[in-house]
């Protein structure tokens, strides 16, 4: 089945990339500008197998979804081949961060404004998102400038806290959620996108209105281990579908 690319870069799991006039998808990680137009075009760059989860059986995963149920298949026959991406952990973390009631193009404007305003350019006109050391002498205040509202001190205590960050890759995912959930502003839902999306914790079942209504409607007096062993896959099935047919 085909990659969806468009889907996987643009629907809310990141808010690094920029779909450019002529196709191309574009985005400043490690130190470098990216552009692709396919999956292909990343599966001989190292940093970016691992950031699009290259090694692992998406097709495998995606034909024991479709088999599941009948909303599972339609959500995948409609959506087409997903992958779970694996970020840097202080960039993901910001993000979701920023993420907090808001939409993929305010979050994306946001993001934008911290990597040209805080970050440094890499090649003319595209800016790193910056590093906790660039950032950690901005004010609550400063943020709120470029718009980041009640999120502002959220910021501040996260990349004061970034320390955090280093030691979840081994802990089981619930150690792991608590410790995430010590930075302020950061709760069940936003602690599961970082896990989900930075450290491929694949337990992880966010849950925003989308999904609230998907469960509520659809899976009455289920939990995420109904999902299992493809928890965090499935609810991209479902945010993207329901997001798609609404």
């Amino acid at each position: 089945m085909q990659e969806n690319l468009r889907e996987i870069l643009m629907g809310g799991q990141t808010f690094s990339w920029n779909e450019e006039e002529d196709g191309v998808f574009s985005a400043v990680l490690n130190e470098k500008v990216y552009r692709i137009k396919s999956i292909e075009d990343a599966s001989s760059d190292q940093y970016l197998r691992s950031y699009f989860d290259l090694d692992y059986d998406y097709e495998k995963a995606m034909r024991e979804i479709s088999a599941k149920d009948d909303i599972l298949k339609e959500a995948v026959d409609r959506i087409g081949l997903l992958r779970l991406l694996k970020q840097d952990h202080f960039v993901a973390t910001i993000s979701f961060i920023l993420s907090q009631n808001n939409n993929i193009k305010r979050i994306k404007g946001l993001y934008d404004r911290l990597s040209r305003n805080y970050g440094h350019e890499v090649e003319p006109g595209y800016f790193s998102f910056p590093t906790k050391d660039e950032l950690k002498n901005v004010s609550a205040e400063e943020y709120r400038a470029l718009g980041c509202g009640f999120r502002a001190p959220f910021l501040v205590d996260a990349v004061g806290k970034a320390d955090i960050l280093d030691g979840i890759e081994e802990m089981d995912f619930d150690s792991a959620m608590s410790a995430l959930m010590e930075i302020k502003g950061i709760g069940p839902k936003v602690a599961s996108c970082i896990l989900i999306f930075s450290y491929q914790k694949r337990e992880g079942f966010p849950m925003d209105v989308w999904m609230k209504k998907v469960m509520n409607t659809y899976y009455p007096g289920k939990d995420k281990s109904y999902f299992s062993p493809y928890e965090a896959l499935c609810q991209q099935y479902l945010f993207s579908w329901i997001r798609d047919i609404s």
